[in-house]
């Protein structure tokens, strides 16, 4: 049977226990409701804050973590140390951060972008916040925060992302701290506690406003969520306002992946110069993956074009025209409009080739449009090129010579002299099997001084031979 000694110790216990938790739980603006759920009832919570139970120690690790402090605080920390308590994690300058761990939070980031939760959550379940830097810290709960709203499960989603919020502002990074404010803000929208999500959202908004956060991605996604909030609390010409804002911040911006990379890069300059290196790297990280990603694929329509060429030589027709259309498809999708250029080209030149001039023209029309839009005068000279040879094939040598006439005029003033030689040699050839070998000659005296003038040396007089 218990002393009297041991039971006074134990209830001394429960009570300092029970004070802790309801001091920090105050502090964090929770109610016992959000604290409990799902695990515990309201009248649990109410009696262990009550000094009238002492809770098991599975029941504290619990409550320690949605409270955002470590065990040892709730049985023996004080109230007025909660503040201090909530930056969790050790200084990177006493040890440095542990690269392992690093690589297990970014491949949890990658999981989630990828929509594999449930592998993220697995990576991040055997992190134990007092073994991290405080910079991991604030990543683990971030990344938890998106796990589980991501898995609809948005009350433990608010619990991450206020501890992420509460480290960052212990760390005083209101980068940081805005960023999670935002998600948590997503969180309480998902809960249908629009005032909550406007409150956090209007503080993301108002560091956007004092020109705190420059990032129009961030810029965006806040006035974005803004609007959203105001369109549920029945504030409509709030909502207008706020996602015209929200178009307004990507105004400008060509949204295509090379676009993003040049972007985030540029981004990523302008928090190492404010030395925020964390959202630095990561941005620079985005940047660079977005690069490589875009050289695999133009590599990958090179190939398809260097092998339709091959079949082209080959005559099997059938297979060339695969592969240029793989090749458009590839180059396309990278918003590249000289190499989108070229490969159609090519394409329009194989429909020549099968007699196939209905199509061959259109396939030339388009892509003449696609390198005027361009506003690149080289390619744009390449096109007309191509489309006055169909027409030439169409037995219209009229429009034709037009055609090869403006296009040559055009490629005279483009960079390179190798293609503009090319075109006139190629129109040379033209123009001695129709007989006209005075128009023949003249073109043979322009493609060798744009091959002069490669070379880098000052055309010479032609002399025709009588």
């Amino acid at each position: 049977m218990a002393s009297l000694e041991s039971a006074n110790v134990g209830k001394a216990v429960a009570a300092r226990v029970g004070s802790n938790i309801r001091a920090v739980r105050s502090k964090l603006a929770l109610t016992q409701a959000q604290l409990a759920s799902p695990e515990f009832s309201i009248s649990y919570i109410s009696a262990i804050e009550r000094g009238k139970i002492r809770p098991s120690l599975k029941a504290l690790s619990i409550l320690a973590r949605r409270l955002d402090v470590p065990l040892t605080f709730l049985l023996e920390g004080s109230p007025s140390g909660a503040a201090e308590a909530r930056s969790v994690g050790y200084s990177p300058a006493d040890s440095g951060p542990d690269q392992k761990i690093d690589i297990d939070l970014l491949q949890a980031d990658i999981l989630l972008h990828q929509e594999r939760g449930e592998q993220a959550l697995a990576l991040l379940t055997p992190l134990q916040p007092e073994r991290l830097s405080t910079d991991q810290v604030y990543r683990l709960y971030v990344l938890l925060g998106r796990c589980h709203f991501d898995s609809r499960q948005y009350q433990e989603a608010v619990v991450d992302l206020r501890a992420a919020v509460s480290q960052a502002e212990a760390l005083g990074e209101q980068e940081l701290s805005e960023r999670a404010r935002n998600l948590l803000g997503e969180a309480y929208y998902q809960l249908s506690n629009y005032t909550l999500a406007l409150e956090n959202h209007l503080r993301c908004a108002q560091a956007i406003e004092a020109g705190l956060r420059t990032d129009p991605f961030f810029t965006f996604t806040v006035f974005a969520n803004l609007a959203s909030d105001y369109f549920c609390l029945d504030d409509g010409e709030k909502a207008v306002a706020h996602y015209q804002k929200a178009q307004q911040a990507l105004q400008g911006l060509c949204l295509t992946p090379l676009s993003f990379a040049s972007k985030y890069m540029e981004i990523s300059l302008c928090y190492k110069k404010v030395g925020h290196i964390a959202p630095a790297r990561d941005f620079a990280l985005r940047s660079l993956a977005l690069y490589e990603m875009q050289g695999q694929q133009r590599q990958m329509g090179l190939i398809h074009q260097g092998l339709g060429m091959v079949l082209e030589s080959q005559n099997d027709l059938d297979g060339a025209e695969r592969e240029y259309r793989q090749a458009i498809a590839a180059e396309q999708e990278l918003a590249d409009v000289r190499s989108t250029v070229l490969c159609r080209m090519s394409l329009a030149e194989l429909l020549l080739k099968r007699k196939n001039l209905l199509e061959a023209e259109k396939e030339a029309g388009e892509t003449l449009e696609l390198a005027r839009a361009s506003g690149q005068v080289q390619v744009q000279g390449q096109a007309i090129f191509t489309l006055a040879g169909v027409r030439l094939q169409g037995e219209e040598p009229e429009t034709a010579d037009a055609l090869f006439i403006q296009a040559l005029e055009v490629l005279d003033a483009a960079p390179s002299h190798t293609i503009a030689a090319g075109a006139y040699f190629h129109y040379a050839s033209i123009l001695e099997a129709r007989g006209d070998v005075p128009g023949s000659l003249k073109a043979l005296k322009k493609a060798y001084e744009h091959q002069r003038m490669e070379r880098g040396a000052a055309p010479e007089p032609f002399l025709a031979v009588s």
